[in-house]
């Protein structure tokens, strides 16, 4: 089945965390616009979470003045002076990855671009799933004004948004091997319409009825690499979602609950948010409870 394709524009609004520029096209300045793809019997779907965080968690540390030397696994929850926090008190980002690299230092913008596409890129192997780079789990790079070191370096962080979008969660546990450990429903994003009908979906929390929640999420290009256009990235974004939402549903294939795909467009791309959010939406009415493994079941045991 062949999807249908549809350029969105903002597809989801933002709450004042920016919660992974929920839109994928809301992702930096410029307003790019965002293609989305779905089965041929529906439109397109959602956006999908990217980042935003400023802090980050992990293992318990004591705490000290501000980090000068940043770790995986270490806990903050000021951002302003960035003093550790002990990861069993409230904090609200965690140090994932610092990648060492002096790359693009002559180029402002191309380091900009890959210190944002650095630290999605690292998120999967951190929260322990490779498919969970869209969720309430962001990705972001901890701001140079911050490290001293950071011509020599990216200093990558996460953060969990709270299920309304309206900000960061404080937490008191460590965000490593989260998704792995924990599992990728509590930490996926719902909408209360159908994304691919919709031009700006708004998030609620999971508990409310929504007619699609995601599933997950790929990186699917390089930093500093042209926009491989609307048509080819459509089809490597929704491939790897349809597969994905049939694992989710159980390995099963409906027709009144279907896989979608929301990509990043030039503009998000070109500022390296080379994302794809994947997402089951329901065709007809909403659900309350997690699609996950439902297989051939009724949705309406899930309404």
């Amino acid at each position: 089945m062949q999807p249908a394709r549809k350029s969105a524009r903002r597809l989801m609004a933002t709450g004042a965390a920016g919660a992974a520029c929920l839109a994928l096209a809301a992702c930096g300045s410029d307003g790019g616009t965002v293609s989305v793809t779905a089965p041929s019997t529906t439109s397109s779907a959602p956006t999908a979470p990217s980042s935003s965080p400023n802090t980050s968690t992990a293992p318990s540390e004591p705490a000290t003045s501000a980090a000068a030397d940043f770790a995986p696994g270490q806990c903050y929850d000021d951002t302003v002076n960035w003093q550790l926090t002990p990861c069993d008190q409230e904090h609200k980002m965690e140090i994932t990855k610092v990648v060492p690299t002096s790359q693009y230092n002559d180029d402002v913008k191309k380091r900009s671009v890959l210190r944002t596409w650095t630290c999605n890129d690292v998120l999967g192997d951190y929260v322990g799933n490779q498919a969970g780079y869209f969720s309430r789990v962001l990705a972001q790079p901890v701001p140079t004004s911050a490290d001293p070191k950071n011509t020599s370096r990216i200093v990558c962080a996460t953060a969990v948004t709270k299920d309304d979008d309206s900000g960061y969660e404080k937490i008191t546990y460590p965000i490593k091997n989260l998704l792995k450990d924990k599992g990728y429903v509590d930490y996926r994003v719902c909408t209360p319409d159908r994304p691919s009908q919709s031009d700006s979906p708004t998030i609620v929390p999971c508990s409310q009825p929504h007619a699609a929640e995601t599933i997950g999420g790929y990186v699917i290009g390089k930093a500093n690499t042209p926009y491989p256009g609307e048509a080819a990235t459509d089809k490597i974004a929704y491939d790897k979602c349809k597969t994905l939402a049939k694992t989710y549903l159980g390995g099963v294939e409906r027709k009144d609950v279907v896989a979608a795909s929301n990509h990043s467009g030039p503009g998000p791309w070109g500022r390296g948010t080379t994302l794809t959010a994947c997402f089951v939406e329901a065709t007809n009415g909403k659900f309350v409870k997690p699609l996950k493994d439902m297989k051939n079941q009724p949705l309406s045991k899930y309404q």
